[in-house]
């Protein structure tokens, strides 16, 4: 083999290695800060509520997260996270944004279709075991996703919603004011404020045809289920609660 070509092979060679190890460093970048923001958030988490709630409040919480990164991978965008902010939850930020308004409903319908699923399995191991721990996560789990699917951003439900109907966003904002006046949670007063600073902004866009647009069959399989994930959150929800009485 000449010279010429050894030293193209190494350099090859040296620069495979180099991008390589920029990648692993990326992942395992990405790893610690969901790693590490889990573990803050389960020291918190457990000085307020005990170490059991509180690692199974993480594992519910990265459940519904991972739902969301999961839809993203396969709709082939990339997704930074999860990121987890005690007291509030966790975030998954999108690498590319959504192509449409279909994306960003089916990414944002899948949290909550995981979630409802992990709380459904802490319901069905609390009926296998009878310890009242799995019960209250089961709860926690439906609550948790069903006031997710409330038709206001920056919630899932206000990502959803645009592709069934905009209207739906006027009921969302009505079950949050209720919530609020019944609660007096600063946190939805916040929530309520943001929605209406987005719709405001949202009125005033001029957002590409191709990217608004959603089939009438399509808006009704996204309607279809919306309202089904809503609906079983809403029965186990019903069901846990009269359970813990």
């Amino acid at each position: 083999m000449s010279g010429w070509r050894r030293w193209l092979i190494g350099i090859c060679t040296v620069w495979g290695v180099i991008l390589w190890e920029i990648k692993n460093a990326w992942l395992i970048a990405q790893l610690c800060t969901t790693a590490g923001s889990m573990l803050v958030s389960l020291v918190l988490y457990a000085y307020a509520f005990g170490w059991q709630f509180a690692t199974g409040l993480v594992l519910l919480l990265l459940a519904h997260e991972w739902g969301h990164v999961l839809a993203i991978r396969l709709l082939g965008l990339g997704a930074r996270g999860p990121l987890f902010i005690p007291f509030l939850g966790a975030v998954v930020q999108l690498k590319r944004p959504p192509r449409s308004l279909k994306c960003d409903a089916g990414i944002a319908l899948a949290g909550p279709a995981a979630g409802t699923l992990s709380a459904l399995c802490c319901l069905a191991v609390y009926l296998w075991v009878d310890t009242k721990i799995w019960l209250v996560l089961a709860y926690t789990g439906c609550i948790l996703n069903l006031f997710n699917l409330i038709p206001c951003s920056p919630l899932d439900g206000g990502k959803v919603v645009p592709a069934i109907s905009s209207k739906l966003w006027l009921a969302g904002l009505f079950a949050l004011t209720v919530i609020f006046v019944n609660t007096r949670n600063p946190f939805l007063l916040l929530i309520i404020l943001f929605s209406l600073v987005h719709a405001w902004k949202a009125a005033g866009e001029n957002l590409p045809h191709e990217y608004c647009w959603v089939s009438p069959l399509m808006r009704l399989k996204i309607g279809l289920w919306y309202f089904i994930i809503l609906g079983v959150l809403s029965v186990a929800t019903v069901f846990t609660h009269r359970l813990l009485q």
